[in-house]
C-alpha cells in the first residue's frame, strides 16, 4: 500500500491514518515485533519516516518464533559470517529466537541453555538440531557440549553478562566467536529499573563489559547497536568476541568507538 501525504510520515503514525492498525500502541507493537514491511524489507523502527513512494505492509507471520531473531538478523547483516554447517551454543535461549536464527541460517546444531526449556518453542523442540539444556549458565557443565563450537551467543535478563565470561572461557576455542547482546539496564552496578535515558549509562556499560571480557583474553572484534530495542523500549548493543591474539582490539574499541556506537544508535532510535 502505498504512502498517499506528500510528506514524510513516521511509520507508526502512518499505519494508524491510513487504517493499518487501530492505535499507535498497536503500531509499535506490530512495528517492533517484526510485522511491517516498508519496500519489501521488515522495519522494526516506529520513528521510520516514509515517503509518499514507499510501500507499506502489515504482515501477519513472524519470520522467527520470537523478536530476538530480527536483532540477530539486524547484527549479521552488517557483520556477515557463513553459518552453514556451524555448531552453536546459545546461552539464555528463552523461546528460541536466536536458536531459530541460527537453524535458518544453515547452522547443523545449536544447543540451548536456559534454565526454563519448556519455554522453547515446539517446534524448535521439535528439531532434531536442537539440543535443549537445562541449566544456570553461571553453572553450566562444559561436558554437555562434547564438541568445538563455532558461536557462542547470549542473550539474557537480570544478570549481567560480565557474570558468564567464566562460562564462556569453557566453552570457547581458538576458532569460536562469542556473540554477547549487552542490554545496559543490566549492567551498571545498582541496577536500572524501566527504560535508561542516559548516554553515559550506555557508554559506561559497554565498556563495563568489554573491559571484563579483555581481561580475561578475549578481544572485541565488533561493535554496533542493536537494530531492534529490547522489549520495554531500551537500547541494546551487541559485541563480537573471539579468543586474544596479538593484537588487543578490545583496547581500540574501548579507547575510540563505544561513543560512536552510543551516538549513531541514539540518533537511529530518536
Amino acid at each position: 500500500m502505498g504512502a498517499g501525504s506528500s510528506e514524510l510520515m513516521r511509520l507508526d503514525v502512518f499505519l494508524v491514518e491510513k487504517g493499518l492498525v487501530e492505535s499507535r500502541s498497536k503500531a509499535r507493537w506490530v512495528v517492533e515485533n517484526g510485522h511491517v514491511k516498508v519496500n519489501g524489507i521488515v522495519c522494526t523502527k516506529v520513528s521510520k519516516k516514509v515517503s509518499p513512494g514507499d510501500v507499506v505492509e502489515v504482515v501477519e507471520n513472524l519470520k522467527y518464533v520470537s523478536r530476538a531473531g530480527y536483532k540477530l538478523e539486524g547484527l549479521f547483516e552488517e557483520f556477515p559470517v557463513e553459518l552453514t554447517g556451524k555448531i552453536v551454543c546459545d546461552i539464555g535461549s528463552s523461546t528460541g529466537g536466536f536458536v531459530d536464527f541460527f537453524l535458518q541460517h544453515g547452522a547443523s546444531k545449536v544447543y540451548a541453555v536456559d534454565v526454563n526449556v519448556e519455554q522453547l518453542h515446539e517446534k524448535l523442540k521439535r528439531d532434531q538440531r536442537v539440543v535443549p539444556i537445562r541449566a544456570n549458565a553461571k553453572e553450566l557443565d562444559p561436558s554437555l557440549i562434547a564438541e568445538e563450537l563455532d558461536f557462542i551467543s547470549i542473550d539474557v535478563s537480570f544478570i549481567s553478562v560480565r557474570k558468564l565470561v567464566q562460562t564462556v572461557k569453557k566453552l570457547a576455542s581458538a576458532k569460536t566467536k562469542i556473540i554477547v547482546l549487552i542490554k545496559p539496564q543490566f549492567e551498571i552496578p545498582e541496577g536500572h529499573k524501566g527504560v535508561v535515558r542516559d548516554k553515559l549509562i550506555h557508554v559506561e556499560a559497554i565498556k563495563a563489559v568489554l573491559t571484563t571480557y579483555r581481561e580475561a583474553g578475549f578481544d572485541c572484534e565488533y561493535l554496533t547497536y542493536s537494530k531492534m530495542k529490547g522489549a520495554e523500549g531500551n537500547i541494546e548493543f551487541f559485541a563480537v568476541f573471539r579468543v586474544g591474539g596479538e593484537k588487543n582490539v578490545c583496547n581500540e574499541i574501548i579507547d575510540g568507538d563505544i561513543i560512536t556506537v552510543v551516538e549513531r544508535a541514539w540518533e537511529d532510535n530518536g
